[in-house]
């Protein structure tokens, strides 16, 4: 039967475990809700960039033209609204795909199945645009891309178990892959970090700033909570909060966003580019975000 009209069954069939070489987990996007999901990253990282470039050019300038409301705003409607639109795309196309002796097998969250015969396949192939994240399209022997963009953080094992099938794991070898393998090894984003950094490290700086104003305005850092009753001075924490999280925000996504551009131009000098770029990388990001924001305060601090 020709691969690209595979006939799907409504309800979910057991593979049978001895004649499966391996199961993945993945995310199978419909082309429209590819479209749908890169426009939503698109925009989110739009938004990001515009910001950054306006707190660079504060800084640069020594001017303060970024105003905490409009930021907020922005990174709210342009930012976090889009990336919860992407997570709910990536919530619906979860699939997996099983690796079996003569044929590829997509299972939809839905119980819908594809089966592909590997002699119905040309080729696999990383997506060019690695949006909404790194993944593999799969090309036809009629010339045509089967109809699902499989979205996989790491694809190198599931190239690794079709690279038994001749020319259908040769991919594995490819830049893009060898970017995506690096950011998936060393890219950490347990809750605990992510909250330590974006929600402990604002409020540490925060109450930095906090406690200077209160001593330097109410003579203690408790002197508007005496003076003017909790409410004010929970006001007033929430005006140093709100600005210091913001540029936090944005200072964190300009050294992102350097990490990311040096590791995908290192992933096509060769493997031990794409690990050791990356791995510095990260170390970059991580002195630069938990060193450079003490060294910043001393500076605003002692000799300014």
């Amino acid at each position: 039967m020709n691969a690209s009209t595979v006939p799907v069954s409504a309800a979910p069939e057991v593979i049978d475990s001895e004649s499966a070489h391996a199961t993945f987990a993945v995310h199978a996007y419909p082309t429209a809700l590819r479209w749908l999901a890169m426009l939503a990253q698109g925009v989110s990282l739009g938004s990001i960039l515009f910001f950054t470039a306006q707190l660079l050019s504060d800084v640069v300038s020594g001017t303060q033209t970024v105003q905490p409301g409009p930021v907020g705003r922005g990174l709210v409607f342009g930012g976090l609204l889009p990336l919860a639109l992407v997570a709910v795309l990536r919530g619906l196309t979860r699939a997996r795909v099983a690796v079996e002796p003569s044929r590829l097998v997509l299972t939809l969250r839905g119980g819908e199945r594809f089966e592909l015969p590997f002699d119905a396949l040309a080729g696999v192939h990383p997506a060019w645009v690695p949006l909404p994240g790194p993944g593999l399209t799969l090309r036809l022997r009629t010339g045509r891309t089967f109809g699902r963009f499989l979205e996989t953080q790491d694809p190198s094992p599931l190239l690794e178990a079709l690279s038994t099938h001749g020319p259908l794991g040769a991919a594995r070898t490819h830049p893009l892959v060898r970017y995506a393998q690096a950011r998936q090894a060393m890219w950490l984003r347990r809750p605990h970090q992510l909250a330590l950094k974006h929600v402990g490290v604002p409020l540490l700086i925060t109450g930095v700033f906090f406690r200077a104003h209160q001593y330097i305005a109410f003579g203690g850092w408790l002197g508007e909570y005496q003076m003017h009753g909790l409410t004010a001075y929970l006001k007033t924490f929430g005006r140093f909060w709100v600005p210091v999280t913001l540029s936090l925000v944005l200072y964190a996504c300009f050294w992102r966003a350097l990490a990311e551009v040096l590791s995908f131009s290192a992933a096509w000098l060769g493997p031990r580019w794409a690990r050791n770029t990356r791995r510095g990388a990260e170390w970059l990001c991580r002195l630069a975000y938990y060193g450079g924001l003490p060294a910043l305060l001393l500076v605003r601090f002692y000799l300014m």
